[in-house]
């Protein structure tokens, strides 16, 4: 079998495709065998690189990080402090039209996907919450950010967001609740970071992406 010499197009193609896929059909409605038929390619080669699905939607967000460079240039700017630099990041996140696009290629629930669940865990804690407690400890050094534990807090704090409110949101009432509620923890961590402005943003967030999918009101 001769050996392909661009595996980087390969991979980019698989994603183009399935990104495609996903947008037209649903995440749930696209199997493996709908990506092979669209690629053209043989089962084998897109399981060399993706052994399923959820792997493929979990490359999709780290190319969508990857492409914006994880906010250098926020995490740079000397007029902001940590708790500051925190802020703009997630108000970001919750405007950003490249963001919406990906979200909505994910069922929010996930209830019947375990695998695809897990990823989201494991990214959680092993990308997302190591970056937050970056800024955090800027904030610490700075003055900004008053809090003992940063390690133990950014991994709460994401996991609230992405799973506890991601997920378990059931329609936009308790999404507020939820929102209310995580805005009033990180305050009495030391840490408000969800002001007025960032809570806005976050509403519009559910109205655009969260609100459409199956399952919510």
């Amino acid at each position: 079998m001769a050996r392909n010499k661009y595996p980087e197009e390969t991979v980019q193609k698989i994603l183009d495709v399935s990104r495609t896929l996903f947008r037209e059909k649903g995440y749930d409605h696209t199997t493996i065998q709908d990506i092979v038929n669209a690629l053209g390619m043989s089962k084998g080669a897109v399981y060399h690189h993706f052994k399923s699905k959820e792997e493929i939607m979990d490359r999709l967000t780290d190319v969508y990080y990857d492409e914006a460079e994880w906010f250098m240039d926020i995490r740079l700017d000397l007029s902001l402090n940590g708790l500051e630099k925190l802020k703009e990041i997630l108000r970001f996140l919750f405007t950003d039209k490249k963001k919406f696009e990906l979200d909505k290629l994910m069922p929010y629930s996930n209830k019947d996907n375990p695998r695809l669940r897990t990823l989201i865990l494991d990214s959680t804690i092993r990308d997302s919450a190591p970056f937050i407690a970056e800024l955090i400890e800027e904030g610490i050094r700075d003055g900004s950010i008053h809090v003992t534990r940063p390690k133990e807090l950014s991994e709460t704090m994401m996991i609230l967001m992405n799973v506890w409110i991601g997920m378990f949101a059931e329609n936009r009432e308790d999404f507020l609740i939820k929102i209310d509620y995580f805005q009033e923890f990180c305050e009495k961590m030391g840490l408000p970071v969800i002001d007025e402005r960032i809570k806005e943003a976050i509403i519009g967030y559910y109205d655009e992406v969260m609100k459409e999918q199956p399952g919510r009101a």
